[in-house]
């Protein structure tokens, strides 16, 4: 497993190297900084979704409860989000806009990680992807938090600020509970191979979505056992 953690920790680095993050520049407006928030909207949304659904289908008890520790942590951070974007935008985003095309990119990598949480999966997996995930967060929350904590208008932020990072860095001892146990794991070859493949997916479907918000957006497939469950509105807007 400690192979797995080590891969996990080399796909961060490369995806902190990502230009989107290179865009986050202190002197500039912070409206302007953070003029792609919008289109992460889709993802913010859906997170909520992927680790309860991860979290039901762990069989474990011990990791069950970590995953639903894990889960009953995060929540709440979807309303720092979107409180932060009605003081970005001046009015509160609407579903018309996440659906928008400018938010393709989004719900395509979006629709992928949903995919690979409702496909079979060995427990010790659904952990790694829990992992892969938080290992974005931190790559993405270590560059925003260093941004100047208010806009123009004298809003403080929540989501986008160091207060977010305050929140994620407490997860630090969780996180830190779930690789240790982990590294008591033995993994056979095809599983180790399979972890492996699956951060890389986790980390292809990020690196899409911030393709997407610099206007380079790359197709993301989904897996089948999403697409039969994707509503038909999402099957039209993927086709268009």
């Amino acid at each position: 497993m400690k192979a797995v953690l080590q891969h996990i920790s080399v796909r961060q680095s490369r995806f902190a190297e990502h230009p989107c993050f290179g865009a986050l520049r202190q002197d500039q407006p912070l409206e302007q900084v953070l003029a792609f928030a919008p289109k992460l909207a889709f993802w913010v949304m859906s997170f909520q979704d992927v680790l309860r659904l991860n979290a039901q289908r762990v069989q474990d008890p011990e990791l069950n409860l970590l995953m639903l520790r894990h889960r009953s942590e995060e929540r709440g951070h979807d309303d720092w989000f979107f409180e932060d974007l009605a003081a970005l935008q001046g009015r509160p985003l609407t579903l018309t806009d996440m659906w928008s095309r400018g938010h393709e990119g989004t719900r395509d990598a979006s629709f992928a990680l949903i995919s690979e949480v409702l496909r079979p999966m060995d427990d010790r997996l659904r952990v790694v992807f829990v992992l892969a995930l938080e290992s974005t967060s931190h790559a993405f929350f270590s560059r925003t938090s260093s941004l100047p904590q208010k806009l123009s208008s004298g809003k403080r932020l929540k989501y986008f600020s160091s207060h977010h990072m305050e929140a994620e860095e407490q997860h630090e001892v969780f996180e830190e509970q779930m690789e240790a146990m982990l590294l008591g794991m033995e993994l056979t070859p095809e599983l180790r191979a399979e972890a492996i493949a699956l951060v890389d997916r986790v980390y292809e479907a990020f690196h899409a979505m911030f393709d997407g918000m610099n206007g380079e957006s790359q197709p993301v497939v989904a897996g089948p056992e999403l697409t039969a469950a994707l509503p038909e509105q999402a099957l039209l807007s993927r086709a268009s």
